[in-house]
């Protein structure tokens, strides 16, 4: 269920014991922040051992790279490594509580109909849930150029061009004409721009085209210009992704995040939105992907990792909601609170066929005066 970019570990590098006293380490450091010494670990898995043994274990532990001091004294704390092996093998499945769920279940169900606005409200939850910062990220469209065109009768006087991109994006372009219009003449735009505007990009609808077009519009051929002007600046337009965060306060209150500096890492990483959603774009897996310290691209001293759901629909990512916290991330719960959440909306999305993305709309055409 997790991934990240990052070599994978075998569950036989270790002996029991020494899975044993990683996770309880993993646990202890989680829930505490504190170096964990020997003294702590003398009775695991309902088992007593002796100081000495325990410390032969943490030695061999750090000499495998799972562990590391950062003081002076006797106490471990996780390396990038462990908390991956402690991830990838060790964690126990958290219990949802039937609060969270009446939660996660509210946003799936709410009658919301842009795909923007279910996934603003879900990263909203998932950063209260889980105290941590949450994101919601949109990719950009991989192609500039326009799929499927659908102009839509409104009244005599005006009309609606839908520009539909690759995945979920879209346009609308507003046009309104002198000349009274039918349903006939819009039915007709919509057969002339699926013919010599769909699939081509913005530089191969030459001046020819247009001609063509227009004298297959016939009396409505003045349509033609207005409308092949704003699909042009559809089609050229900022292409990327976008980046929603939502609670950046909540990592304040963790010992990582207490000094400047660190705010400063901090506040770098949410700069990075391309490289965020690049991260999206490039998650491999369909369940939850965990990303620890330098196995992303976005946070490059590796303090802190990015638990991260892609939402589909058709097999193609049209979303993403992710946390980002400190390593010492309560990597259970969050994995599993966002693994339902993120599915809830991917079913929400999957099943109904009017969620749609935020609508631009454009003027164009004649307008009246």
């Amino acid at each position: 269920m997790a991934e990240g970019n990052r070599e994978r570990h075998n569950a036989g590098e270790l002996s029991e014991r020494q899975k044993l006293i990683l996770r309880e380490i993993v646990d202890s450091h989680i829930k505490n922040g504190e170096p964990v010494g020997s003294r702590a670990l003398t009775n695991i898995g309902g088992r007593s051992y002796s100081s000495a043994t325990i410390r032969n274990e943490m030695a061999a532990l750090e000499d495998g790279g799972y562990l590391e001091s950062i003081h002076t004294s006797s106490g471990r704390v996780p390396t990038e490594l462990g908390y991956r092996f402690y991830v990838d093998w060790l964690r126990e499945r958290y219990e949802v509580t039937s609060r969270e769920l009446e939660a996660i279940n509210s946003v799936a169900e709410s009658r919301r109909s842009e795909l923007d606005k279910i996934l603003e409200s879900a990263t909203k939850l998932a950063s209260a849930m889980t105290n941590y910062t949450a994101l919601s990220i949109r990719p950009g469209r991989t192609s500039a150029s326009a799929e499927h065109y659908e102009a839509v009768y409104l009244n005599e006087k005006s009309l609606l061009v839908v520009v539909m991109f690759g995945g979920e994006s879209m346009r609308t372009v507003r046009v309104y004409s002198q000349r009274p219009l039918t349903r006939e003449c819009v039915s007709r735009l919509s057969e002339v721009l699926n013919r010599y505007a769909a699939g081509v990009s913005a530089d191969e609808i030459t001046l020819p085209t247009i001609m063509r077009m227009e004298a297959e519009m016939e009396e409505y051929g003045s349509l033609i210009s207005p409308i092949i002007k704003k699909i042009y600046e559809a089609m050229t337009e900022n292409v990327g992704g976008e980046v929603k965060i939502e609670g950046v306060n909540n990592l304040l209150s963790y010992p990582e995040y207490s000094d400047v500096n660190s705010v400063k890492d901090l506040l770098s990483i949410f700069e990075r939105r391309d490289d965020i959603v690049r991260l999206a774009a490039d998650a491999k897996s369909d369940d939850v992907n965990v990303f620890i310290g330098k196995e992303n691209a976005v946070d490059a001293h590796g303090s802190s990792s990015i638990v991260m759901r892609t939402i589909k629909r058709d097999g193609e990512v049209v979303g993403a909601i992710a946390i980002i916290g400190p390593r010492r991330m309560d990597y259970s719960r969050v994995m599993e609170l966002l693994d339902r959440l993120a599915g809830n909306v991917s079913s929400a999305v999957s099943q109904n066929p009017m969620l749609l993305p935020k609508k631009g709309s454009e003027d164009g055409g004649d307008k009246p005066e």
